[in-house]
């Protein structure tokens, strides 16, 4: 083989090696550009569909702390949201759900709140973080009494209702956790600490119902001290 030949030969094969690199990079970019456009639709698919369990869970609120429960329907709920009534279905089983679910975001919001403040605050014993927190869900009740009047006597509910899991997000804060914690650190040793918590929750939810709305057995200020000394002694089984 001549120089020139072997020097066309050399730059024939530079030519072949090169465009399959180029086609392999064109290649990496297409993969790279569809595997982004792919990630960008599912983030676009799981916004969507949260903005619509939103709009649900607004457009029953309103309607459910404005009316009986007997006298909403499903039908009112997507008709608010302004969604098919297929849609409620994907989240929710019926109103009574939708209404639990509810009950159950507004509770968790109550209880983080308090606990939040907690942490902020130098509060070491145990009885007292627990009548601090309490106290300060009931003191947020007092101030926003449409969330009382919808959440009713069921503050145990959003607590302690285990088949809401699916129905709200699954990183809401545990708030049975947190007591479980504060107990065992503070030497409380239960053996079933979520029922001591579902006790003083109920006691709390069920009895300052009338109290905070209509002064039944005692206006709410006048009630506090009997059920702090309640849930003291509740503590100490």
């Amino acid at each position: 083989m001549t120089t020139s030949q072997l020097f066309a030969h050399n730059h024939f094969t530079y030519k072949i090696y090169k465009s399959k690199k180029l086609y392999k990079k064109s290649i990496s970019f297409v993969l790279l550009q569809d595997a982004s456009y792919n990630e960008d639709m599912k983030s676009k698919v799981l916004e969507n569909k949260k903005k619509k369990k939103e709009s649900l869970l607004q457009a029953a609120f309103d309607l459910l702390s404005q009316n009986d429960i007997i006298d909403v329907t499903v039908n009112d709920i997507v008709r608010k949201a302004n969604l098919a009534k297929g849609t409620f279905y994907l989240y929710f089983k019926d109103k009574y759900n939708i209404r639990d679910a509810l009950i159950q975001q507004e509770t968790t919001q109550l209880f983080n709140q308090a606990i939040e403040d907690l942490n902020k605050n130098d509060i070491r014993n145990f009885e007292d973080a627990i009548i601090y927190v309490i106290n300060h869900v009931l003191i947020s009740l007092e101030n926003n009494q449409n969330i009382l009047r919808f959440i009713q006597r069921n503050l145990s509910i959003g607590v302690f209702h285990t088949q809401l899991k699916s129905a709200i997000n699954d990183d809401t804060y545990s708030i049975i956790k947190d007591f479980s914690k504060r107990a065992e650190e503070a030497g409380y040793h239960y053996e079933r600490p979520d029922i001591i918590l579902y006790m003083i929750i109920e006691l709390a939810g069920s009895t300052c119902y009338d109290s905070i709305l209509h002064d039944d057995p005692l206006p709410i200020d006048a009630y506090k001290p009997y059920l702090f000394n309640a849930i003291r002694s509740i503590l100490h089984t």
